[in-house]
């Protein structure tokens, strides 16, 4: 082979090996991070869980920031940790939400119990105050 058809051919190579290991736009990574960041927030995460929501918003913003400079690799990295924080976050939303409810629910039987005892008391009283 010929010095200059062996150059051209390692440029050819060169050039389509850059094409094949060029990534792929992260798109949907993108999208479905966000997604996840509005459904954490609607959870209430700002509420119990708002570093992890703002770890995730922080994520997005870099995905973002990195898909516009073509670093497509790293956007798709932190779209997907984005994505993982914002789970996260929707979680302990979740979690808080069904402590707060528990707690509620636990007060509610404890007044009732209370006031069954007072009308227990009193009807004993009641009673004992006017025997037959």
């Amino acid at each position: 082979m010929r010095p200059n058809m062996r150059i051209a051919v390692l440029i050819a190579a060169a050039l389509l090996a850059g094409c094949v290991t060029q990534s792929e736009r992260p798109t949907q990574d993108i999208t479905r991070a966000q997604t996840l960041i509005e459904q954490a927030e609607k959870a209430g995460a700002q509420r119990y869980a708002a570093a992890q929501l703002e770890q995730a918003r922080a994520k997005l913003d870099q995905a973002e920031a990195a898909d516009r400079k073509g670093e497509h690799e790293d956007a798709q990295q932190r779209a997907t940790e984005a994505a993982a924080d914002a789970e996260l976050a929707m979680a302990l939303a979740n979690s808080g939400e069904a402590q707060r409810a528990a707690t509620e629910v636990q007060q509610s039987v404890e007044t009732l119990r209370e006031e069954a005892q007072r009308s227990t008391t009193l009807s004993n009283s009641e009673l004992n105050t006017n025997p037959q």
